[in-house]
C-alpha cells in the first residue's frame, strides 16, 4: 500500500473512534500520533531491507506482530506522564491498522491475503529485488501509473479517487487537524 493510503485508513478508523465514543474529534497530538503510527512500519523495514541489505524483504520487525506490541506498550509508556493516553491509542491503533491493511492489500490485486507479512521472524513473504529504496519506489510508480495509462480511469481508480475525497472531507469536517493549530501559531506569530 501507498504511504497515503495507510494514513488514510488510520485517520479514518482514529476520527471515527473519538467521534463516535468520545463524542469530539481527533486533536492535533493525536493527528500526529495517527500519522507516525500508520508509516512506522514501513519506515523500519523499507530502509532495513532495500537500503541497508540487513533484512530480506520489506516486511520484517516494523511489521511484526510479534514486536508491534512491544512498540506500543513503550510509546504508552511515555505517554502516561501526559495529561491523556489518548496520542497512544492513536499511535497503536493506525499502527495495528498498517498491519492488518498489508495482510489484507494483495486481496485488491485478486491474490489471496497474505498473513506471512506480519510474522517476521517466523516467516516472511517472498523476496523481490528491485535494488534500494529510490528504486523500489520507481518500481511501484511505473507499475501503478502503467496500469493508469493502460487501463485509463478504471473502476477501482474511481473508487480511490472518491475514497480519498470523501478522507480530507472528514478530515476537514474534523477541523483540519494540525492544519489548523498550524495555521493558529503563524497566525499569532505575524500579529
Amino acid at each position: 500500500m501507498w504511504p497515503w493510503e495507510h494514513l488514510a485508513v488510520a485517520y479514518v478508523l482514529y476520527s471515527l473512534c473519538t467521534n463516535l465514543w468520545l463524542h469530539r474529534s481527533p486533536s492535533t497530538r493525536e493527528t500526529i500520533a495517527v500519522a507516525i503510527g500508520s508509516q512506522l512500519p514501513d519506515l523500519v523495514d523499507k530502509p532495513l531491507a532495500w537500503t541497508f541489505g540487513l533484512t530480506e524483504t520489506g516486511y520484517s520487525i516494523g511489521h511484526s506482530i510479534f514486536v508491534a506490541p512491544l512498540i506500543c506498550v513503550f510509546v504508552f509508556a511515555v505517554v502516561i506522564r501526559s495529561d491523556t493516553v489518548m496520542p497512544a491509542v492513536g499511535f497503536s491503533l493506525a499502527y495495528a491498522s498498517h498491519l492488518v491493511t498489508d495482510v489484507l492489500n494483495p486481496v485488491r490485486y485478486g491474490r489471496p491475503i497474505e498473513p506471512r507479512v506480519v510474522l517476521w521472524p517466523l516467516s516472511s513473504p517472498p523476496t523481490g529485488n528491485h535494488g534500494g529504496l529510490v528504486d523500489h519506489f520507481v518500481v511501484y510508480v511505473l507499475r501503478d501509473t502503467t496500469a493508469i495509462v493502460e487501463s485509463g480511469l478504471t473502476f477501482q481508480l474511481g473508487i480511490q479517487l472518491l475514497l480519498g475525497v470523501a478522507v480530507v472531507g472528514l478530515w476537514l469536517s474534523d477541523g483540519a487537524p494540525v492544519l489548523s493549530d498550524g495555521w493558529r501559531v503563524v497566525r499569532n506569530t505575524l500579529q
